[in-house]
């Protein structure tokens, strides 16, 4: 048995995020809703609005974004979308820069009484930050792309969720490009994936709370580099008997004679095998076969892994209650 001790409870911050996004989702529609039919082009207290509410949307996307790759990579130890991740929340925060020197601005704006300097330093401030918000949206809208192809095909836990988070991160993609293209004119319809996508991201992180550790995929064993080529293993090792020097070969240690049709808990242990991803099964071949000197089989490895699971109660979720 490992000597660490397993995590009895998932982050409390996954609770938080998961409740600042339905709040999120619902500001955004009240806002989408705002700028369809309140708004007003060319004002300055609406525009002062928009930009607040640009300003704060980001932030509030940043922080509930942050927790989402700590989740996949320190949760679900899925680190593909790591670096996806990370730009993206580069360009959010250029996004939040952008939206709020010209926030700032108009504020300078309207209590400077109609000065000239004020007007002209708005000016020049708002077509540079106008061009880098640009830039920045439009690699966001790749990203969301590619990101969201990756995020769909997750299956550790609740997949059939993961799949429509996943479109949802290509759909805010083709939306947004459409929007920046004036394809799209309404805000509900140009928000409305962002809306499912982080109410959906708020259920899975919800969710995934609740779940015991158990069920979660462990940390991954070290991987044991083999270069046959280079790096056989050693076949015998060299010991001295009477002052000379003599090979003894290594005897592989035998495999055990495990037959899963003698355990009492045949049926449950394999339910979950059958229900481990790929990656999962291919991580506990490589544990299973890492004491055996020799080559196995197909059938052996199998046999191995249910040995290993029946040997560490795997299949019993409830092995980490108080006794």
């Amino acid at each position: 048995m490992s000597n660490s001790t397993p995590k009895t409870t998932l982050p409390k911050y996954y609770n938080i995020a998961a409740l600042a996004a339905f709040i999120y989702a619902g500001l955004m529609l009240l806002f989408s809703i705002y700028k369809d039919f309140l708004y007003v082009d060319q004002t300055w207290f609406h525009g002062l609005t928009a930009n607040g509410f640009s300003v704060f949307s980001n932030l509030i996307w940043i922080g509930i974004l942050f927790v989402f790759k700590i989740f996949l990579s320190k949760t679900l130890q899925y680190k593909k979308a790591d670096s996806l991740i990370i730009a993206s929340l580069i360009l959010l925060a250029i996004a939040v820069y952008s939206v709020g020197v010209m926030f700032f601005k108009s504020l300078a704006v309207y209590f400077s009484a109609g000065d000239v300097n004020a007007l002209a330093s708005f000016g020049s401030s708002s077509f540079s930050s106008a061009i880098l918000l640009i830039l920045a949206n439009v690699a966001i809208v790749v990203i969301n792309i590619v990101l969201g192809n990756r995020i769909r095909k997750i299956d550790v836990v609740l997949p059939d969720y993961f799949k429509i988070l996943g479109f949802s991160f290509i759909a805010l993609g083709v939306f947004s490009g459409l929007q920046m293209a004036s394809v799209i004119k309404s805000d509900i319809i140009g928000l409305l994936p962002k809306v499912v996508l982080v109410a959906v991201l708020g259920y899975i992180l919800k969710e995934v709370s609740k779940m015991n550790p158990a069920d979660l995929p462990s940390e991954p064993e070290r991987k044991i580099a083999k270069n046959f080529s280079q790096n056989k293993p050693e076949k015998a090792e060299k010991i001295n008997v009477s002052s000379k020097t003599k090979e003894v070969p290594v005897q592989p240690e035998p495999i055990p004679n495990f037959d899963i049709n003698e355990q009492e808990n045949k049926e449950t242990i394999l339910s979950y095998f059958e229900n481990l991803s790929n990656d999962e099964i291919n991580r506990l071949g490589v544990v299973v076969a890492k004491n055996y000197n020799q080559d196995l089989t197909a059938d052996q490895t199998k046999n191995l892994i249910l040995h290993y699971i029946t040997d560490r109660k795997l299949y019993d979720h409830n092995r980490f209650a108080p006794k």
